[in-house]
């Protein structure tokens, strides 16, 4: 039976034991801190750090995967485009310089940190999609200046796709920009898609490439959940407003809730609404790239 809103959201606001992230070995990222002279500072679960010489220009220069296993950045020097902890170089990506439009660069990691998603610098070039443990290029995705890319599926198989025009469309891709699915959702979903960078709208897309989790706001904001395949939208289920979203098992949604200085990872259960929160920090003061977006 749901959990009703009410409880949900006492629960969200009370003391939980910290869990630890499912399917991240040894010590994962947290975060990646900005600071000064073109230095990242990776702060790990343990609270350890290590510093990197790391390029900060872009909307998204740096991705760390919802797992904390992987993240990737341009390193400072010769500005290519690596992973960190591994230190292996991705395709023969460097970031651009000083070309117009150099603040749209972006970066995505799925959430296994396995796949590695660039969008160049002026919004108008197809996006490319890597093998973030092998380098390699798997394939391109349509440009963002048609379709805004809104991130990995939870087993990083797919992208979900957001365009806006007279109305708000989606579309599934495979890694190879091949659409599976296409789709123009209830407007309860479709306006609250993420339409560029940056907007403020949370969208994730499950491991079956199918259902779409989105946060609704409102006077009474929360968790919705869109199956594609019967376009069907469920019960909403009472959140705070996350910063960002990631489906970590077949009916968990782990989101991201920044507020009175402190940083939740929080995972919810979208059958039952029932969440459990993951981790606990303080709120980086500087502009920091979290795990999972």
């Amino acid at each position: 039976m749901r959990v009703s809103h009410l409880a949900v959201v006492a629960a969200l606001l009370a003391p939980f034991a910290v869990m630890p992230a499912a399917g991240a070995a040894g010590d994962p990222i947290r975060y990646a801190e900005a600071l000064k002279g073109r230095t990242l500072q990776v702060v790990l679960r343990s609270g350890a750090t290590r510093t990197l010489k790391a390029l900060g220009e872009g909307h998204r220069p740096v991705a760390v995967s919802a797992d904390g296993a992987r993240m990737a950045y341009f390193r400072a020097g010769d500005r290519a485009l690596v992973t960190y902890p591994s230190g292996k170089r991705v395709g023969s990506v460097k970031q651009p310089r000083n070309e117009v439009g150099a603040d749209e660069t972006t970066l995505m990691l799925s959430p296994d940190g396995r796949r590695l998603a660039y969008y160049g610098n002026d919004g108008t070039n197809r996006g490319r999609v890597f093998d973030a443990v092998t380098g390699k290029r798997i394939g391109s995705l349509p440009a963002p200046f048609d379709w805004n890319p809104a991130g990995f599926s939870g087993d990083g198989g797919e992208m979900l796709l957001v365009r806006s025009a007279s109305t708000t469309d989606l579309a599934v891709t495979d890694l190879r920009g091949r659409v599976l699915r296409r789709d123009t959702p209830p407007q309860i979903v479709g306006f609250n898609l993420p339409e560029w960078h940056g907007d403020g709208k949370v969208a994730a897309l499950a491991a079956d490439g199918r259902r779409i989790a989105v946060y609704v706001p409102g006077q009474a904001p929360g968790l919705v959940v869109y199956d594609l395949a019967s376009r069907r939208v469920s019960e909403k289920i009472a959140v705070q407003k996350p910063a960002a979203a990631t489906w970590t098992g077949e009916r968990e949604v782990t989101i991201r809730v920044d507020g009175g200085g402190r940083t939740r990872q929080v995972r919810i259960d979208v059958d039952s609404g029932a969440s459990q929160v993951a981790d606990d920090y303080q709120t980086p003061v500087k502009r920091a790239y979290h795990a999972g977006g």
